[in-house]
């Protein structure tokens, strides 16, 4: 019984996690610009998480290491720092990212404008990493985040998608100078979906909760039922914004504004209906973030680590704790709108999937982890196939991008 109370708690754990300001900004953004055009990217991410998330879960109940432990002893520390680094630079500016998002929440709820609302956003981020054990941080806000799924109560209010939207889901309605536009969303969706924080993130929680051997069921059920119920959310979004958005010719320039998608349903109600589960989702991924990158960083150092252990126990975990969010905070100081910011670090973590994943792939691979539960063939070429598109795109994506100044 106790383990079945456990795979319930870890579906609902990510479903309510799925979602964060990348794939709120990008889900949005997307069918605001493009209708249905952009599911397929959705769908495509959503299965490479799945497979991500059952691979570094069964990696870590076989071995009982951490991920940075296994490429810091598979291919030296040298180049560790190349994954340590890329990730550094991306998932800085996506924490300065959620942690706007948590503050637009606050804004819309209190009507005080976001820039007033970051530093006490930060400040919440820090206190709950601080202090609040790794159970409540994995549960906590994902729990909250099941509001997520009035989205799809909005879409069943509004009635469905209108007929005339269903073929921009096979044939994107792509305008003149709007190619930039779809490949940097394109690029977004992978990068925001396959975060390799999330990794990090899922790896050491494996090891706070001492998965084993017969976790293997738990992770399994948790990555594909999780994860695709939790894809949802995302998909249920980029339809509202397809539905209401788009014919008004509104694309979101702020998280505020997509709260629309919400309000046109359920009125009010709907309005604070997006508000709270952009907070739950932003607060989530923030600390995720943050533990993902001080695990990262302390296992890769071979420092002490641990969300449950005292911060003396941890000293310099905790260390890196705030000054990954000090660097966030300085980020978000320059005023930038967290769905921009978003964008942008959810295409910079697509150019740098390649840097981040492909040791995974060798490690999946090697049977003194894993012994006879290695990667098959098709979770390999799955893998691959995606982390090529998304760079590719990434590539061609970003300069473009730029060059258009943003669309």
């Amino acid at each position: 019984m106790k383990k079945w109370f456990s795979i319930t708690l870890g579906i609902v754990t990510a479903t309510g996690g799925f979602l964060d300001a990348g794939t709120v900004a990008t889900s949005g953004e997307a069918g605001a610009k493009f209708g249905l055009g952009l599911i397929w990217a959705v769908l495509l991410a959503t299965v490479a998480v799945i497979l991500l998330v059952e691979m570094i879960g069964r990696f870590t109940a076989l071995s009982q290491k951490t991920y940075a432990d296994a490429i810091r002893e598979n291919f030296g520390f040298k180049f560790y720092l190349l994954p340590l680094i890329s990730g550094i630079i991306a998932e800085s500016l996506l924490l300065a990212a959620e942690i706007g998002g948590i503050a637009i929440a606050l804004s819309l709820f209190t009507g005080i404008s976001w820039h007033y609302l970051f530093p006490v956003a930060a400040l919440l981020v820090w206190i709950l990493s601080w202090r609040a054990p790794f159970s409540l941080i994995e549960n906590g806000p994902a729990l909250l985040g099941l509001i997520t799924l009035s989205f799809l109560v909005g879409i069943v209010v509004l009635g469905g998608p209108p007929r005339e939207l269903l073929p921009t889901l096979w044939k994107p309605d792509i305008k003149q100078g709007e190619l930039a536009d779809y490949l940097f969303l394109v690029a977004a969706i992978l990068g925001a979906t396959i975060s390799p924080y999330l990794l990090y993130f899922y790896s050491s929680g494996a090891r706070e909760e001492k998965w084993s051997r017969d976790s293997l069921l738990l992770n399994r059920v948790t990555a594909i039922v999780g994860m695709s119920f939790g894809s949802l959310g995302s998909i249920s979004l980029l339809v509202l914004g397809a539905i209401v958005l788009r014919p008004l010719n509104i694309s979101s320039s702020t998280l505020g504004e997509l709260g629309l998608a919400m309000a046109k349903p359920l009125g009010p109600l709907g309005a604070y209906l997006f508000a709270g589960a952009l907070f739950a989702t932003c607060l989530g991924a923030a600390l995720e973030v943050m533990l993902g990158v001080s695990y990262n960083i302390a296992q890769g150092f071979g420092w002490e680590w641990g969300e449950n252990k005292k911060p003396v126990e941890a000293a310099r975990f905790n260390l890196v704790l705030t000054i990954i969010l000090l660097v966030a905070v300085a980020i978000g100081l320059f005023g930038t709108d967290p769905l921009q910011l978003a964008l942008l670090a959810s295409t910079v973590i697509a150019l740098f999937l390649p840097i981040s994943l492909t040791p995974f792939l060798f490690i999946m691979n090697d049977p003194d982890y894993l012994g006879d539960h290695t990667n098959g063939r098709f979770a390999n070429i799955a893998i691959i196939c995606v982390l090529i598109i998304a760079f590719i795109v990434a590539v061609i994506a970003l300069p473009l991008e730029i060059l258009t100044g943003g669309g």
